[in-house]
Order: C-alpha cells, then structure tokens, then sequence
C-alpha cells in the first residue's frame, strides 16, 4: 500500500439488479487482462437507451495484481445489446 492511500481488504462485492448484473457479465466476461467485481450500483441514466454506473474492483493480470476500484459505464440500447462505455480509476491518494 502506498503511504497516504487506503486498504481495500475489506471491500466486499454487492448483488446488482438483474438487468444490470446481466449487462455487466456480458461487458466482462470475454475480457482479458482483468477481472472486475462489482462493489456498488450508482443508478442509471436514461439517453438513447441506458447507461448503468457500476463501481468495481479491477483485478489486473499482472505479478503485482493489486485491487483498485474503478467506475464502469455500461450503455443498454434500446434493442437489449449492450457494450462498455468506459472504465475510469478512482483516486483515493491523497
């Protein structure tokens, strides 16, 4: 851990809505390079479609593999597909 910055041993995954969880499993299940655990559900946004904000913990594939939590936007189109808009860290150094 970095001085100043917080331990996240304790975090712990949530239950998502199910259309979210099913949005969020089709996002990162044919990823690699990370693995990503969702914590929270911040809400959605309703535009052409929807977007859901969903705050993970991103386990990257690496030696050091170290968790950090990171926001993810998933946008629904109206026809059901889905795809990942973004994943951005969250800083929590100070």
């Amino acid at each position: 851990m970095k001085l100043g910055g917080w331990n996240l041993d304790e975090v712990k995954g949530c239950n998502l809505p199910q259309k979210v969880q099913s949005a969020f499993t089709a996002v990162t299940g044919d990823m690699t390079g990370a693995e990503y655990e969702p914590i929270a559900y911040m809400g959605s946004q309703q535009v052409n479609g929807l977007n859901y904000m969903v705050i993970a913990l991103q386990k990257l594939m690496i030696p050091s593999g170290e968790k950090r939590p990171v926001k993810m936007i998933i946008h629904e189109e109206i026809d059901g597909s889905v795809r990942l808009v973004s994943v951005s860290g969250l800083a929590l150094y100070a």
